[in-house]
């Protein structure tokens, strides 16, 4: 009887032992599938009535909230560079022009184009930020009712910067490429817009601000609907102007 009691035993402990790895090893493949497909996951989690998953590594509903703000953040830090590389591109531009010495000229050039492609560059990961902002909301959004997360809305309106004008506001001027589909920066109040890029909407601009410096109250994703309530042009150093609007997003989108 004790050979017998101790194989059960035996038997016990390496069960638990397995289920023990197989539990860590699911939590791990799911938090790698949490990261790579977040819309899908949430799909199945909240067919199942699943909101959140303990496991001593994560809690989804939480890991999508940081990821958000994470995203914000950085969305921040990279209007805030864009502006500083702007003001270094405008000095370059003028010590280009300026200067009589061909080598400092084309150094100065030099400098500029590649500051120019830095610029371009933010704008381009701020969009994918903002597109990750989108799908971290929808998450949160469509989890079930009752879960112990309260998701805040997202902001149905903001100020959303869509591209640089020329002096007389009839055309744009690239980089970068409109944020909305109308051939002619040429808007006004009460017009609705429909969005080319997943974008951010931003806070009204405190004293001595930008709206790049203004807080991010949200993100909309591309195709999205919106009706102009107000607008701000501000002369851009490179020449014309950068377009600012202020939308109310339509509901249901």
């Amino acid at each position: 009887m004790p050979g017998i009691q101790n194989t059960v035993n035996s038997v016990l402990t390496t069960t638990q032992s397995l289920f023990t790895v197989l539990r860590d090893v699911f939590l791990v493949v799911l938090f790698v599938v949490l990261l790579g497909f977040p819309t899908q996951l949430n799909s199945i989690l909240t067919k199942a009535g699943i909101s959140q998953l303990n496991g001593g590594i994560f809690t989804w509903q939480q890991q999508a909230q940081q990821a958000a703000t994470q995203s914000t953040s950085a969305a921040q830090a990279n209007s805030s560079a864009s502006d500083a590389l702007d003001s270094v591109k405008s000095t370059l531009d003028a010590i280009a022009s300026q200067s009589k010495d061909p080598g400092i000229k084309k150094l100065a050039a030099d400098a500029s184009s590649q500051a120019s492609g830095s610029i371009a560059f933010l704008d381009n990961a701020n969009s994918s930020l903002a597109h990750s902002v989108v799908t971290q909301e929808k998450m949160l959004q469509t989890s079930v009712p009752g879960a112990t997360s309260s998701p805040t809305p997202p902001a149905s309106q903001g100020w959303v910067y869509i591209g640089r004008a020329d002096p007389t506001h009839q055309s744009w001027l690239n980089p970068p490429r409109p944020k909305i589909s109308s051939g002619s920066p040429a808007v006004s109040a009460g017009q609705s817009v429909t969005f080319t890029d997943d974008i951010f909407l931003r806070a009204d601009k405190g004293p001595n601000q930008t709206f790049n410096q203004a807080a991010i109250l949200g993100a909309v994703r591309s195709g999205t609907s919106a009706t102009i309530t107000q607008l701000d042009y501000s002369h851009a150093r490179k020449g014309g102007d950068f377009v600012w609007i202020k939308v109310a997003v339509k509901a249901g989108q």
